[in-house]
């Protein structure tokens, strides 16, 4: 005992200077390193409460539908050129008598009175507003058309009040008009025809489908 409080008191602060030194360094080195660890643990804890929170605002307020395919009916190119042709060779024809202003205007004017009528039964009947609609330039859907998924049964219900109502008005112009507008009632005859042929052939699934207008297809879906 003697002999070891003899070498305690033999160390002075010179000898112990390096071991002070050296703990010093190894606080500051240990220090340094961990606080980017530090910084990076926080922000990983931060973004996955804020994740977690944000899952849960989203399970709570979304609703996510899921939809089965019950029935998809392909648009032919064939067929969609030999329609096409059949207005042409119309409208040749009454060019060659010199009286193409009514299927001309029955072109022009008939898709709009049919997108008119639409905008009219949504926003004054089902006082909704008209979202996910557009216009369309290209058959069987030429005019106003959903973008979204619509009840088969609400969306036929409106095709056939727009072709009833616009063969009521053409026919109270029809006394007074010259015997050549007659080619509105077949332009209008040629716009509805292929949508009245895939509603026909959809008619099964009216009470819970739901259909949808793509590019290159009709198709028909239940929840």
């Amino acid at each position: 005992m003697n002999i070891a409080y003899t070498r305690f008191q033999s160390l002075t602060f010179d000898s112990l200077q390096p071991i002070y030194i050296n703990a010093i360094c190894i606080h500051i080195f240990t220090t340094i390193v961990a606080m980017p660890y530090s910084k990076t643990k926080s922000n990983s804890m931060k973004w996955t409460r804020e994740a977690i929170v944000n899952k849960q605002e989203l399970s709570k307020e979304s609703t996510v539908y899921h939809y089965r395919l019950l029935k998809r009916i392909h648009y032919s190119t064939i067929l969609n050129l030999i329609y096409w042709g059949i207005l042409v060779s119309m409208l040749a024809r009454e060019l060659i008598h010199l009286r193409p202003y009514a299927m001309l205007l029955g072109i022009a004017f008939l898709p709009l009175l049919h997108a008119l009528l639409i905008y009219l039964h949504i926003t004054l009947k089902e006082k909704r507003p008209l979202t996910h609609w557009q216009f369309r330039f290209r058959l069987p859907w030429l005019g106003l058309a959903p973008t979204n998924h619509i009840g088969l049964k609400r969306f036929r219900g409106l095709q056939m009040q727009v072709f009833w109502v616009t063969i009521m008005i053409i026919g109270c112009f029809y006394p007074w008009a010259p015997l050549d507008m007659i080619s509105l009632f077949f332009v209008h005859l040629w716009i509805f025809l292929p949508r009245l042929i895939i509603l026909f052939r959809l008619r099964k699934h009216s009470s819970r489908g739901f259909i949808k207008l793509n590019d290159k297809d009709t198709s028909c879906y239940s929840q």
